[in-house]
C-alpha cells in the first residue's frame, strides 16, 4: 500500500518533532486549565466538593485571607458560585430598589428637629407660659445675637438679654437667661 505524497511528508514531518522537548512546555501550560477542570467537575457532582467551593470562594476573595490553595482551584470555585452570587445579588438589588431613602432634606429637618425640639423643652421649661413673655423673650434672644460680635454672645448674652427684657417692662433674672440659652 503505498501513501499519498501529502501523509509521507506529514509522516517525515511529525519525525523531525523533538516531543520530548515540546509536551513539558504543553503540560506545564495545561496543568492549571486540567486541575480547574476536574475541580469544576467535582464541584458539579459532589456535594461536599460544592460546599468546600463555596467556601473557598469566599475566603479567597477576601485579601486578609489566604488559605493556601492552588490558584486553579481557587478560580475554579469562585467560577463555579458565580451564578449563585449573582442571584444572591440579584436578590440585593430588588430589596434595596423596594426601600424608601429620604432625601437629603428630610434627613436634615430630622436633625434639625432633633436638636431644637430638646432645646426648645429646656427653655419651655424654665420660662413662664405668658405667649407674650416667651414671645419678648425670642425677639432679645435674637437681638442679642444679631447685635453681639460672634464670641462674646455666650458672655455677654444674658445681660444683654435681660436689659432688653428690662426695656420691654418685664423682670427676668441672669439665672433664667443662663439656663435658658445654654
Amino acid at each position: 500500500m503505498k501513501l499519498p505524497e501529502s501523509k509521507k511528508d506529514f509522516e517525515e514531518l511529525l519525525k523531525g518533532i523533538k516531543w520530548n522537548r515540546f509536551i513539558p512546555p504543553m503540560v506545564s501550560v495545561l496543568q492549571p486549565v486540567i486541575i480547574g477542570g476536574l475541580w469544576l467537575v467535582a464541584c458539579r457532582f459532589d456535594k461536599k466538593a460544592d460546599a468546600t467551593a463555596k467556601f473557598i470562594a469566599i475566603a479567597e476573595t477576601i485579601p486578609t485571607i489566604d488559605l493556601n490553595i492552588p490558584r486553579p482551584v481557587a478560580l475554579a470555585s469562585i467560577y463555579h458560585t458565580v451564578d449563585e452570587t449573582l442571584d444572591v445579588l440579584l436578590e440585593v438589588i430588588e430589596w434595596i430598589k423596594d426601600l424608601e431613602v429620604p432625601t437629603a432634606e428630610d434627613i436634615i429637618d430630622a436633625g434639625k428637629k432633633q436638636i431644637t425640639d430638646p432645646i426648645a423643652e429646656a427653655v419651655d421649661d424654665v420660662l413662664p407660659d405668658n405667649p407674650e413673655f416667651k414671645t419678648a423673650f425670642a425677639n432679645c434672644i435674637m437681638n442679642a445675637k444679631n447685635s453681639l460680635p460672634f464670641g462674646s454672645y455666650y458672655l455677654l448674652g444674658p445681660t444683654w438679654i435681660a436689659s432688653c427684657m428690662l426695656q420691654k417692662g418685664w423682670n427676668i433674672s441672669i439665672d433664667l437667661i443662663k439656663d435658658a440659652i445654654k
